[in-house]
């Protein structure tokens, strides 16, 4: 299974950390949060990883090329940094069979197995994972465990059957999305993703329940990581 990791950003909300480092390299627990990704992925049979770059890329391209992975690792520079909608456009061609999308500044421990079965067992184009976290912006879902819309666009009411999760930033993919839309997409993957609802892409959503996972965004959440984030111990969440 191939792999795509978000490591083009800013990493505005991590500064001063991130004024001479990119976000993707700076350390939690004195590893950088592109190497825990990369481990998370082969964990579970990635065999191929593409990382976007824009920021300080030359730093992301150094320290890959200083590493010594069993499997390929590819970048793919963007001049003008294109969100995660453009960036994983961009890469269209490559995507040939279901494949996993991650942002670099996400640590979690959540079994990715169980939603790699989840996302078969619903022929699912895209799944994404979820926990309960309580964030500014919710994702709504129904019954079914499909995407409705934004908690936003719900503000007045919702349906009895409709419910709030929080994106994980963890994502599998068919192939199948490229085949919507104008192949022009938002900046934001998930506005992509609502988009496109109304031509009929499905995405359905995987709850990680209380598996450890963490947004390492902040300068707040990263300290908050370095005391509770030791290493991966995945628990099955079905």
């Amino acid at each position: 299974m191939k792999a795509m990791i978000f490591a083009a950003g800013y990493g505005e909300r991590l500064r001063p950390l991130t004024l001479s480092v990119p976000k993707a390299l700076v350390p939690v627990n004195h590893k950088p949060m592109l190497q825990w990704a990369i481990e998370y992925l082969t964990r579970y049979g990635v065999d191929e990883i593409w990382i976007n770059t824009h920021y300080l890329a030359d730093k992301i391209e150094d320290f890959i090329q200083r590493q010594n992975y069993p499997i390929p690792i590819h970048l793919s520079y963007e001049k003008e940094i294109l969100g995660t909608g453009g960036g994983l456009f961009l890469l269209r061609e490559n995507w040939d069979e279901d494949f996993l999308v991650i942002n670099a500044d996400i640590l979690c421990d959540a079994d990715l197995s169980g939603l790699m079965t989840h996302h078969r067992e619903n022929a699912s184009m895209v799944s994404l994972m979820v926990n309960h976290r309580k964030k500014d912006s919710m994702l709504v879902v129904d019954e079914k465990n499909c995407l409705k819309g934004l908690s936003s666009g719900y503000r007045d009411s919702m349906p009895e059957n409709y419910r709030q999760v929080n994106f994980c930033g963890i994502h599998l993919i068919s192939p199948k999305l490229f085949s919507f839309g104008d192949q022009n997409p938002e900046f934001s993957i998930i506005m992509e993703y609502l988009k496109l609802l109304g031509q009929g892409l499905e995405v359905s959503v995987f709850d990680i329940k209380d598996a450890y996972w963490e947004d390492i965004g902040t300068l707040e959440t990263l300290k908050k990581a370095e005391e509770n984030f030791k290493g991966f111990t995945p628990r099955h969440t079905r």
